[in-house]
Parts: C-alpha cells; structure tokens; sequence
C-alpha cells in the first residue's frame, strides 16, 4: 500500500478519507438522531444530556470536511491533520476516563476508543513520513 519514494502518500490519503466517514457518520447520526444513535440506548435521556450529546456530534461531523479539504495537498497539510488528530485523540482520552468513572461502554464504543487512542498516532506518524519525503 505505501510507497517508498513518496512515504505512502496515495495510500495516506486513501486512509483518511476512508476514515473520515466515520466522524461523518456518527456526527450525522448523533446530531440528528440524538443519543439514541448509539448502541444499547432505548428510552429517553435527560435534556441537557441530549442536548450536548447533538452539540457535541455536530462539532464532531465538522472533522470529516477538514480532512477532505487536507487530502490533495496532504504532504503540506500537517497542521489539519494534527488538529483534528488531536481532538480525537483527546476523545479517545475522555472516553477512558468515562470508562473508569462508569464501567465499561458498548463493544462499539470500545472499539472507537482502540482507533482513536491506537490508530491517530499512527496516522500523525504516517503524515509526517509522507511530509519529511515530500520536501525532499
């Protein structure tokens, strides 16, 4: 998938954009639908919950779009992809903290929590990679 001369470039891109969807569609999904959207959650949720839980989701659809913006230039988009990387990553970060606090959450969310705690760095990695080799 990477190349070597260009450290993965077109790979890199494939990635994020592939990526990209699903802040896409769980910013959609929880915006509109509210917390219903996840896993598990039937009834109703207090007002403030779904009220910040949409606010929250609709702050996190915006993330799908920068990135889309960073995919043709990725080489020299680094601070895009570190922005975005970097509220990821701290959600990855709450969602311990919420694991601890509250037991343990649906596998899904689970899973979210291994891509964002394992895979951004990764990610960021990988950029600066294809960014270090495209100066050359």
């Amino acid at each position: 998938m990477t190349s070597t001369a260009d450290g993965g470039r077109h790979g890199l891109q494939i990635v994020l954009g592939a990526l990209s969807l699903i802040p896409l569609a769980s910013g959609a999904a929880g915006a509109l639908v509210g917390p219903r959207a996840l896993p598990g959650v039937d009834g109703p949720v207090p007002t403030d919950v779904d009220s910040e839980y949409r606010y929250t989701h609709a702050v996190y659809l915006t993330a799908a779009p920068v990135l889309w913006r960073a995919l043709p230039r990725i080489e020299r988009e680094a601070a895009a992809v570190q922005a975005v990387s970097a509220a990821v990553f701290l959600g990855g970060v709450a969602r311990l903290v919420s694991w601890r606090a509250s037991g343990r959450p649906h596998p899904v969310l689970v899973g979210a929590t291994a891509l964002e705690l394992a895979g951004i760095p990764v990610l960021v990695a990988w950029q600066r990679r294809v960014a270090r080799l495209a100066r050359r």
